[in-house]
């Protein structure tokens, strides 16, 4: 799938050839981190977008690359040219997991995509179970959390979807279920702390987006958001 620009927090991006040549002219040859880049170019898998800082150039880009557990297992982060970024994509939609699940918990969790679907939430899948799905490289371990980027439009969507994870997270032997609700015009809250902050078990409530962190106090969210492109154009 191809992604708007500017580019967003957990947009994937691959990179052609000069432009991997000015992330490897930066490292020396016999580091690590040289030798995992040049195995992850030569596989051509993508990279993410990640937060991006305020010192930042035009044109230029903060990704990462979170390395698999055969690889060292940390996260590498680079600055990289937007401009020299031939491919935009998403994280894997969720119900491909299953093929990571235990045999036992896959029809579960189909269930559980169907009903987010349903819902309006077409919901995407990374951290460590994305990238398995991406890289075929060992991501999960004992204790993975699933992490679930879920694209909301308003607050009732939002709270209908948390209700269904907050019943799917007690189910015998699954996977701690974990990820954000993210909103059109960007802004990013962890389903869990959206939850509480809804509740009115918290009073404050951490909002991400691709520039930077707010905290908001007050318990008011639009019904519906802006976009971001409208909001841009606003």
């Amino acid at each position: 799938m191809t992604a708007p620009l500017p580019a967003r927090r957990h947009h994937l991006i691959t990179l052609d050839s000069t432009a991997w040549d000015q992330v490897l002219a930066d490292l020396e040859p016999s580091s690590h981190a040289y030798q995992c880049l040049c195995r992850w170019q030569a596989r051509d898998w993508p990279l993410v977008v990640s937060r991006q800082p305020g010192e930042l150039r035009s044109g230029q880009l903060q990704v990462g690359i979170p390395l698999p557990t055969d690889w060292g297992r940390q996260r590498l982060s680079l600055i990289v040219p937007q401009a020299r970024s031939v491919s935009w994509g998403s994280f894997p939609p969720a119900h491909e997991a299953q093929t990571l699940l235990p045999v036992s918990l896959a029809q579960d969790w189909l269930s559980l995509c169907q009903q987010m679907q349903a819902h309006g939430c077409t919901a995407q899948i990374y951290g460590s179970y994305g990238w398995e799905l991406i890289t075929g490289q060992g991501y999960v371990r004992e204790g993975s959390d699933l992490d679930l980027l879920l694209p909301v439009q308003c607050a009732t969507q939002a709270d209908r979807l948390v209700q269904l994870l907050r019943a799917a997270n007690e189910w015998p032997g699954f996977p701690r279920l974990d990820g954000e609700l993210l909103f059109p015009n960007d802004d990013a809250i962890a389903w869990r702390e959206w939850q509480q902050w809804r509740s009115g078990a918290s009073r404050k409530v951490m909002i991400k987006h691709t520039h930077g962190l707010r905290i908001q106090a007050h318990s008011d969210w639009p019904e519906h958001a802006p976009s971001l492109e409208s909001s841009h154009a606003a």
